[in-house]
């Protein structure tokens, strides 16, 4: 039998990190989780919600209608109207996809276990979503990544991925209950700037 982890830890140095980063559409995260592997001393996996949302079914994923309709019921996703400045939406989740994401969370956990260097670029607009992922998460760097909203929202508009609305609806819930190890805002820092803030808090830590 081939043993599939041969070879793994020769560069491991210290325990396998897990940081997640909370924060808004539009925030930032990916850039500064990408910044973060250029900076990462050994092989760092770049994860997250997106990932499962990308790959989630269209014909399961529901909008309002053109006429203000509310979007379908759904085991998937649905849009809904956020509480931010409009427009403002927010994603909500099916039972289906709930249950997807609690098995991301363990997922992203027994990699951690295994020893696989991850960043979660995380974005958790519901408050089931965010109590699984603590529960389940516990010994992660948690990273709360903020911005202004007027920020977020002029991003929001040059990009071509995301539905207009989600950079307001988001922000107005995504750090709700929640208690980082760091806190970092976006609005006009670099992504470089801040992982290497990232980098050198979690250093500092974890001495």
């Amino acid at each position: 039998m081939v043993d599939g982890t041969k070879g793994l830890g020769k560069t491991r140095l210290m325990p396998a990190t897990l940081i997640v980063l909370n924060g808004a559409s539009s925030a930032g995260k990916s850039s500064i989780a990408r910044a973060l592997q250029d900076l990462w001393p050994r092989p760092l996996l770049v994860t997250g919600i997106d990932t499962f949302i990308a790959g989630w079914p269209q014909s399961f994923v529901k909008f309002p209608g053109v006429d203000g309709t509310p979007s379908e019921q759904t085991v998937g996703l649905r849009v809904v109207p956020g509480h931010g400045p409009a427009p403002s939406w927010i994603l909500e989740s099916g039972e289906d996809f709930t249950t997807l994401m609690q098995l991301a969370h363990r997922a992203w956990a027994l990699l951690n276990v295994g020893g696989i260097d991850q960043v979660v670029d995380h974005a958790m607009f519901e408050r089931p979503m965010r109590l699984d992922a603590l529960g389940v998460l516990s010994n992660a760097y948690w990273v709360g990544v903020t911005c202004d909203i007027d920020e977020l929202v002029r991003r929001e508009a040059l990009r071509s991925d995301r539905f207009v609305g989600f950079a307001s609806g988001s922000s107005a819930v995504v750090h709700e209950g929640m208690h980082y190890d760091l806190v970092v805002d976006s609005t006009t820092s670099t992504s470089e700037e801040l992982a290497r803030q990232i980098f050198d808090a979690f250093k500092d830590k974890s001495r």
